[in-house]
């Protein structure tokens, strides 16, 4: 019986381990966007390539991950930072979330010097 509540626990350890190593291997940007564009028929020059919108859309997705890491980062409070991350996800470039964090990073800097 011992050896069987040992193995049980062998087990699930290594089912928790196993889902913890998927989690961290999906940090990579899964960016899907439309192969064919209705304005492709008729103007194609303003068009961009499918692997050229899928760079850009890793590219504002990295920054909206990079954004939402300072925030986590910053001394403000809880409300405040969900109120932001809100507004981060809505809008990655919002001038909200961009003006708390350059007062931050500008009060940070005066303080240091």
């Amino acid at each position: 019986m011992k050896k069987l509540t040992i193995f049980g626990g062998v087990l699930l350890y290594m089912i928790l381990c196993m889902n913890t190593a998927f989690a961290q291997d999906s940090l990579q940007f899964d960016a899907r966007v439309k192969q064919r564009m209705l304005l492709n028929q008729f103007e194609s020059d303003y068009v961009l390539t499918a692997s050229e919108r899928v760079a850009l859309k890793q590219s504002r997705l990295a920054y909206q991950y990079r954004m939402k890491e300072i925030l986590d980062s910053m001394d403000i409070s809880d409300g405040r930072r969900k109120r932001l991350i809100q507004e981060l996800k809505r809008n990655p470039f919002s001038e909200k979330v961009q003006a708390v964090i350059a007062n931050r990073t500008k009060s940070d800097e005066v303080v240091e010097q």
